[in-house]
């Protein structure tokens, strides 16, 4: 047994559950918190705290460089306040586990821009994975009426969170960010917060004036976002340097049940019509595109074992 297998089973642990639940925490800060101020006062604390901890550590070790400013900058536009803050936004009207299912199709929304952005080439098998995903997110905004699929405001705000989350995503490989992860999260993380609290005093009412009718719900569920929520990213930076990341992006494929139990049975949100049909097939569709192609591998090599010749290669 590995020396660290405890820590590393705590961190699955954390990522699963923690990412899988914080959709709830934001459709319960945004019931009466607008949402640009919950993005704000979440990341831009936590992300204090952790450059506050980089430096008590000495993880950070020098000033960061102007390039490394302006890729964290980058990220925090459109991972955090583009990104998160659309997808917080569209859940002032859109049920969490919704949210949270849409925004696990990140990997096909990041095969997309790798592809059209660094000519990526992408295997009959991922696209197969895509396409069958990407038709899971259509069923679930189906209404169940006539032919006509929901498209309303707080479902257009998720997606285009997403899309802004994915193309950051992409984007990331090419940046020249700080080389500790714990130290480029508190960068990003206090921009974007700073960046929405500013955004914040242009759309929404001073924050003296917005705290007080604020509900104990809530607070509640600032709070799990800002603690709780900010400790799954230690948790996934600890993997990214123990695991395969093959590995640990299995929680695009978790997170979404965890969100709909907890959306369902501890929150009462409605299922929408489709759910028992699209959640599955994105799910397969995640599968697909993320271990489709090394399980064709696995097959034709056994086979071409079987047979003595020689495996075919896609």
């Amino acid at each position: 047994m590995k020396k660290n297998f405890v820590p590393i089973l705590v961190s699955y642990f954390a990522i699963y559950t923690i990412w899988g639940s914080t959709y709830l925490a934001i459709r319960w800060s945004v019931e009466s918190l607008p949402p640009f101020y919950v993005v704000g006062i979440r990341f831009f604390l936590s992300g204090l705290v952790f450059l506050l901890v980089s430096v008590a550590s000495g993880k950070l070790k020098r000033f960061p460089s102007v390039k490394e400013l302006l890729s964290a900058a980058f990220l925090a536009v459109f991972l955090l306040l583009c990104g998160n803050g659309f997808v917080s936004v569209g859940e002032t009207s859109v049920d969490s586990y919704i949210a949270a299912i849409i925004i696990s199709s990140t990997p096909f929304c990041v095969a997309f821009f790798n592809r059209v952005i660094f000519k990526e080439k992408l295997s009959a098998t991922r696209l197969a994975g895509m396409a069958l995903g990407l038709a899971g997110v259509a069923a679930l905004m189906y209404d169940g009426r006539a032919a006509r699929f929901t498209l309303s405001y707080g479902m257009l705000f998720i997606v285009v969170g997403f899309l802004s989350w994915g193309f950051g995503t992409s984007m990331s490989r090419a940046l020249a960010v700080h080389p500790d992860n714990f130290v480029n999260s508190g960068l990003e993380w206090t921009m974007a917060g700073a960046a929405a609290l500013v955004v914040s005093q242009f759309i929404y009412a001073p924050l003296p004036e917005v705290l007080p009718p604020v509900t104990p719900r809530s607070w509640w569920g600032l709070l799990y976002l800002t603690t709780v929520g900010a400790s799954a990213l230690a948790a996934y930076n600890y993997l990214l340097k123990n695991e395969p990341s093959s590995r640990i992006v299995s929680y695009a494929i978790v997170n979404p049940l965890i969100a709909v139990l907890l959306g369902i049975l501890l929150a009462g949100e409605k299922p929408v019509p489709l759910l028992a049909v699209g959640m599955p097939v994105i799910i397969a569709g995640l599968v697909l595109m993320l271990y489709g192609d090394a399980l064709a591998a696995a097959i034709s090599a056994r086979l071409g074992k079987a047979d003595g010749k020689r495996p075919w290669t896609p």
